[in-house]
């Protein structure tokens, strides 16, 4: 069967793009659903609490934390020892922590608990008097054999560290071991699945081990995988596992466990003799790219396929690279930031930065977000399959009554240029939009989602969209509040008299009120040249309603997105525009690359210093039956907290966020009422 969506790549450039079939065997209908944080990194808090709602109850629990830090940082057991001591289960805990500073904080948290805290830098060598099994016997007596869980957060030795509490490296003669019901380990998640590596046992060694490895050595101990998350391992006793948890965990796998190597780095040959990186080309400890003109092991002017023709050409062409404009956003989105004063200034460089592309443009590019590459390709397809290639009943089926807000919007069914005061044509885009949910607000931006059902689409057409919109919705709005927090921290640097107005934008909570649109344009009478040689925007100057916008487009022919040449101009009729461009090439691979702009609330917020500049999307010359001609975008507009209090430096109003935003769409709402009565 042919696909007749497909079409030759650029003969001009090189291709390089995620496959559009790509699946991951990674379920999501165990313990992971139930991932949540409290003060954990990646989720950990809400698994460790589904795990022993499923074990059998127990009135005194114990629990061990090697690495605890100060108890709160990234932990996996404040939620257990501090927070959530209840009348049918209580817990009592032995915290282990290296560091001087970081114990002191954690004697003080835990003392007063009746918890054990010990200052001890953990010795993977079992003839240690550090080694987890002596501290334990010596500083926690009377913790039971048989205790609840261990978190092993060490990075480095946790392989070896679990391997001793279970007495698999216990000295020659020795029986001592302990068999928690739960063992969280951390591994080193930028080895792949099929790799078994095991770093030496040494203290002063930091590589940490695979995830098979963890597996392999916890298979032998009788326990059995039964979560991951992104740097930890869950293993639970093989018995407890067939009696409480196997109608859960049903598959227990490697594949069916791990999220895709989303951290991974590849390499890959061309037949030149060129070394290529796939994946994640960041030292992700050390926050350096990875650059691949250094790992090259032969000199490009001596790269040539060895078999060759003698007279044949060299050809080669350097692959697509990301453009250096974009601001990188890893020292507020990065897993790994500290307080350190590295940190802090890659914070302030990285604030300064974005805030003066704003002051300039009003627009600035992004990357670093911490948002992959995958779900970002996964995002896009989605839409596009919704937009442009489902049956028009599929999309019509998400009708509703407030389809500005929620749901399906047809073409030439809204007007942009109202906003500003402006009448024109209905605007030529499809739209789709999603947002919170949330019974208890009042505010019209929380109202169930609109979802094309399997009746109408197919089971898996409709399960892959709305489980891509909805983690693409999550992470961008997660990346969206670390955006917003270094505009604060630069405006605050420069301009310490919008401090109040803006401190608001610092409290964002889960009653935001973002709205994530889908847009996808075509081919359309629009791109036909009118009698004065010029083509009509498919969606007309506009700025936007809320706070910031976040956009993520691919590259379909037949839009682009404009801004005006002048940021202060708000004429829409000027002519002096700008093309804004993502990196060449499918804008996702690697290290994906996001527009951000400022929303008339942030310009308001900031007395002006940020403008919400002028922006269109205009058609782009293509022929009507290009395979590529159709453009799909995704732009979540930032809303805050319905009830946020408002602070306009200008006027001096104060108002709630959702008063303003009733304000601004009423002015545009007046001027679509009075151009039908025309």
């Amino acid at each position: 069967m042919k696909d007749s969506s497909w079409s030759l790549p650029d003969p001009q450039s090189t291709t390089i793009r995620c496959r559009k079939d790509c699946r991951s065997l990674r379920r999501r209908d165990g313990l992971i659903k139930y991932a949540s944080n409290n003060t954990s990194q990646n989720g950990e808090d809400g698994v460790i609490k589904r795990l022993f709602e499923l074990l059998p109850l127990s009135k005194k629990r114990h629990c061990v934390d090697v690495g605890a830090w100060d108890g709160v940082h990234l932990s996996n057991t404040y939620s257990l020892l501090v927070e959530n001591q209840t009348q049918s289960e209580e817990w009592s805990g032995v915290l282990i922590e290296a560091d001087q500073q970081r114990f002191k904080e954690l004697k003080n948290l835990h003392d007063g608990l009746g918890n054990i805290s010990v200052c001890a830098e953990v010795s993977c060598d079992p003839c240690s008097p550090q080694s987890l099994l002596s501290i334990l016997k010596r500083d926690a007596p009377d913790l039971p054999h048989n205790f609840d869980l261990v978190s092993i957060d060490v990075d480095g030795m946790d392989y070896w560290i679990m391997a001793n509490i279970l007495g698999l490296s216990a000295p020659d003669g020795s029986t001592d071991s302990y068999q928690p019901k739960v063992i969280c380990v951390e591994f080193n998640p930028t080895m792949p699945t099929d790799l078994v590596y095991v770093q030496p046992r040494s203290d002063s060694i930091r590589h940490g081990s695979s995830l098979s490895a963890c597996v392999e050595l916890a298979t032998a101990s009788g326990y059995i995988l039964v979560e991951t998350t992104l740097f930890n391992a869950f293993f639970v006793q093989f018995e407890l596992y067939e009696q409480f948890l196997k109608d859960e965990v049903p598959d227990t796998s490697i594949e069916a466990l791990q999220s895709p190597l989303s951290m991974g780095t590849q390499l890959y040959q061309l037949y030149d003799g060129t070394l290529k990186l796939w994946g994640c080309k960041r030292m992700l400890w050390h926050r350096m790219p990875i650059e691949e003109k250094k790992i090259q092991m032969i000199p490009q002017n001596q790269r040539q396929f060895p078999f060759s023709p003698s007279n044949g050409e060299d050809k080669n062409e350097e692959a697509n690279t990301i453009r250096e404009d974009a601001i990188d956003m890893s020292p507020y989105c990065s897993f790994f930031l500290d307080d350190s004063e590295d940190e802090i200034n890659s914070k302030l460089h990285c604030a300064a930065e974005l805030n003066s592309m704003l002051q300039k443009d009003g627009f600035a590019l992004v990357r670093g977000t911490g948002i992959s590459g995958n779900l970002c390709d996964n995002a896009l397809r989605a839409t596009k399959s919704f937009l442009h290639e489902a049956d028009e009943s599929v999309r019509r089926s998400t009708l509703t009554k407030d389809r500005a807000r929620r749901g399906y919007s047809p073409m030439a069914t809204e007007n942009f240029a109202s906003l500003l005061g402006e009448e024109g044509p209905n605007d030529l885009v499809k739209k789709f939009r999603v947002g919170p949910e949330s019974e208890s607000s009042s505010s019209s931006l929380h109202q169930p989602n609109a979802w094309p059902s399997s009746e109408v689409w197919g089971n898996e057409e409709a399960a892959f969209f709305i489980s891509s919109i909805e983690e693409y919705f999550e992470q961008t709005r997660l990346a969206a509040d670390y955006i917003l927090t270094a505009i604060c921290d630069g405006i605050n640097a420069n301009n310490s008299d919008h401090a109040q107005s803006i401190n608001v934008l610092s409290n964002q909570s889960n009653n935001h009120t973002s709205i994530l649109t889908l847009l996808g344009y075509q081919y359309g009478s629009r791109h036909k040249k009118g009698s004065k040689g010029y083509m009509r925007p498919l969606v007309a100057a506009h700025t936007d309603v809320g706070v910031i916008t976040v956009l993520l487009y691919d590259s379909g022919k037949c839009a682009t997105l404009q801004r005006v040449a002048d940021v202060c101009t708000a004429d829409p009729t000027t002519e002096e525009w700008v093309n804004i461009n993502l990196p060449a090439g499918p804008c996702y691979i690697d290290e994906p690359v996001f527009v951000v702009n400022v929303g008339d609330c942030l310009s308001e917020l900031t007395g002006g210093s940020l403008r919400s500049t002028l922006h269109r999307v205009m058609p782009q010359p293509c022929k009507k039956d290009d395979n590529d001609a159709a453009r799909s975008c995704l732009a979540l507009f930032v809303g805050l907290e319905s009830s946020a209090s408002l602070t306009l430096p200008h006027s001096g109003e104060n108002m709630t966020y959702e008063e303003w935003r009733r304000g601004r769409i009423a002015r545009a709402t007046a001027v679509l009422r009075n151009s039908a009565s025309k």
